[in-house]
């Protein structure tokens, strides 16, 4: 069997979820969900043509089952006896290692940590010398902005958000976007929190209840948030789905680059967080299409701005007038 073979070393880490959830007890529609969520699209991988759900639940016959499930009133349990908890510890390698302990001295860590964990990180790799340092490793196409006022209440609102995702609740907020605009008492579902490391701050993605659409926010403008107990019609998981579904634009941006003064690798720089296919147009030009999502386009339109005369919009149409009528208002103000 070719279980856990250097390409398909994705069922070891499936293998330990599985017994550490079976821990206290998994009916088999529980663990066919696990397994579901975790394998790879090709279902066979036994050279008997066997699943991994059948070698899993011991469906198989004796010498091809893994052995690792017991069976006891129709529900399934680890199957070794003594057994710690969790039944099977988590084991860094070294490589693994040397990234945790570079990243508890990153900015914001202790945000996302306890700090009974963040403690116990630090002491149990504190012999460990990671190669991982700032003076190696060069930041591009970031912004340096100002301090965080107020950073008590960034970590109480870092909090919150986090509560609510665990607790999938929805919660009330009230924010002010760049452009000075007030949006009071606003009800939402969070979806999730992500880390821009083109500005250094966390944000975190919404469902709007009041508006019907995704969203996101910085989680340092937010004030007055709390956690409310409304029936808002809708679950974290269904909010997913309708955020991926509207989560690209209706058609892709097409730029043509002109390969000068290093316009591609700072284009894929820039856009290095969407989905995006380049193709050699020759004479040193390249057309880049990028997917992007609705809630990003300010900052994909002002990343293209920021380019300069050697990337060209070809289409959307929509885009290239938009553009055109900032950089005409830009130079507009310049003249004055």
């Amino acid at each position: 069997m070719e279980l856990f073979s250097e390409v398909k070393n994705r069922y070891f880490q499936l293998v330990q979820r599985i017994i550490n959830e079976c821990a206290d007890g998994k009916v088999k529609a529980e663990i066919l969900k696990i397994i579901d969520e975790g394998e790879f699209e090709q279902k066979v991988i036994g050279k008997n043509q066997q699943s991994f759900a059948d070698i899993m639940l011991n469906r198989c016959d004796e010498g091809e089952n893994l052995n690792l499930l017991t069976q006891k009133e129709g529900r399934f349990y680890p199957a070794m006896e003594g057994a710690g908890s969790p039944p099977v510890p988590v084991r860094f390698t070294i490589l693994e290692k040397f990234w945790l302990k570079a990243l508890l001295d990153s900015e914001g860590v202790r945000m996302i940590l306890s700090r009974q964990t963040y403690e116990k990180l630090k002491k149990e790799l504190e012999e460990i010398d990671t190669p991982i340092k700032d003076q190696y490793i060069e930041m591009t196409n970031t912004i340096k902005l100002p301090e965080i006022a107020d950073q008590e209440a960034y970590s109480k609102n870092f909090g919150v958000i986090l509560r609510a995702l665990v607790d999938e609740r929805p919660i009330r907020y009230t924010n002010t976007d760049k452009k000075g605009n007030v949006y009071r008492d606003k009800l939402a579902l969070p979806v999730g929190i992500e880390y821009s490391m083109r500005d250094g701050r966390f944000r975190v993605s919404m469902y709007s209840i009041d508006d019907n659409r995704p969203i996101m926010a910085n989680i340092f403008t937010l004030t007055d948030l709390r956690i409310v107990n409304e029936d808002v019609g809708i679950d974290r998981e269904t909010a997913k789905k309708l955020l991926f579904e509207q989560k690209y634009s209706s058609e892709p941006i097409i730029l043509e680059v002109t390969d000068q003064k290093a316009a591609m690798e700072r284009c894929f720089m820039c856009f290095s967080g969407m989905e995006r296919t380049a193709r050699d147009l020759g004479n040193n030009k390249y057309e880049m299409r990028l997917n992007y999502y609705l809630f990003e386009e300010e900052n994909l339109i002002r990343n293209i701005i920021s380019l300069g005369p050697y990337v060209k919009v070809i289409s959307p149409q929509r885009m290239v007038d938009e553009i055109v009528k900032r950089v005409r208002k830009s130079l507009s103000l310049y003249k004055e």
